[in-house]
């Protein structure tokens, strides 16, 4: 075998056959959640913090698999989706990754990435930039912002270590309207981030949090009295070492 690396296996369709021998055995915690379920549930698995008018979370359905997430038709209502509990530690290095679809990207926030909360006091996001200006609501958060209080399609980087000074950066991409996106956020073991737009890095910044458990995390609100609008979520890849 050569000593580079392995980076993919293709399993070449033409057998249906079981295609893997032996136990998988996989030393990383590892998981995908595709948001199948007949409902989310919202006693055991997920916790959903709903503000304003007319707005959902909600299994997709309709023959398209994921999570729908729909605004509130009044300006800066904003909802929380913590998609895990808080279970994840920057000691074991977790990743996290999400499939997500904007209807209207002028009308809307949305924040994915990691929180030390499960839900804030609406009308403010995890991290958002209501009035032009990155803020938080969560004392640590890291992740990827969409805001068009922030008078751009662009997607930040942003972050808030212990209640700090929010520090970001913009990936210079700009985010159109019904695109899908594979959005990423790693950490390490100091709590410095890394961000991956598509599979390729689009930014760090470096002590991104404190150490402190973390919840994957997703918020969906509306701005500038646009009317309910939708953020389609298709699936939650989640890494993380194992103590």
């Amino acid at each position: 075998m050569s000593q580079s690396k392995v980076r993919s296996l293709e399993f070449i369709e033409g057998s249906h056959k079981a295609n893997v021998k032996g136990n998988m055995d996989p030393e990383r915690y590892c998981a995908v959640d595709w948001f199948d379920q007949k409902a989310l549930d919202e006693t055991n698995e997920y916790t959903i913090t709903i503000d304003g008018t007319s707005d959902a979370v909600a299994v997709s359905g309709g023959g398209v698999i994921g999570t729908t997430m729909t605004t509130g038709t009044g300006d800066n209502e904003v909802s929380y989706f913590a998609m895990t509990p808080l279970i994840f530690d920057m000691s074991q290095t977790p990743e996290i990754e999400a499939r997500i679809k904007i209807a209207d990207v002028s009308g809307t926030i949305v924040f994915f990435g990691l929180s030390d909360a499960v839900t804030e006091t609406s009308p403010h996001s995890t991290i958002d930039g209501d009035s032009g200006t990155l803020a938080a609501a969560a004392t640590n958060a890291v992740g990827f912002v969409i805001d068009a209080d922030l008078g751009t399609s662009s997607i930040y980087c942003a972050s808030v270590n212990a209640g700090g000074t929010i520090q970001s950066v913009d990936s210079a991409l700009d985010w159109a309207n019904n695109a899908t996106k594979n959005l990423r956020v790693k950490l390490d073991s100091s709590g410095n981030a890394c961000f991956y737009v598509d599979g390729i890095q689009k930014g760090y910044i470096a002590l991104a949090v404190a150490d402190v458990p973390l919840c994957a995390m997703a918020n969906a609100g509306t701005r500038a009295n646009d009317g309910a609008n939708y953020v389609y979520i298709r699936y939650l890849k989640k890494w993380a070492d194992v103590a």
